[in-house]
């Protein structure tokens, strides 16, 4: 259960629960000890992140740098080569 408590703002998470199970996502912002913001620019955008609990998530080792001018355009290009990756296995 520590490993779940290890992630930080710009880590490439996948969802394994809810009705967005299997999307590639960022994280936004830490709420809680269980809860944080997601966001992958395309459903869930910067206006409106998703708020999940880190039990529902999959973290992955990638942690991307999010500068002050990010934006919905710069962070699907971000994951588009996480979700093409998953695809092939």
């Amino acid at each position: 259960m520590d490993q779940y408590k290890q992630l930080v703002i710009g880590q490439v998470v996948r969802s394994i629960k809810g009705r967005d199970k299997g999307r590639i996502q960022l994280v936004l912002d830490l709420l809680d000890e269980s809860h944080v913001l997601v966001v992958d620019g395309k459903k869930r955008k910067l206006k409106n992140p998703k708020k999940k609990k880190i039990k529902h998530l999959q973290k992955s080792n990638t942690v991307l740098e999010l500068d002050s001018c990010i934006n919905d355009c710069k962070i699907r290009k971000m994951l588009k080569a996480f979700e093409e990756k998953e695809e092939v296995h």
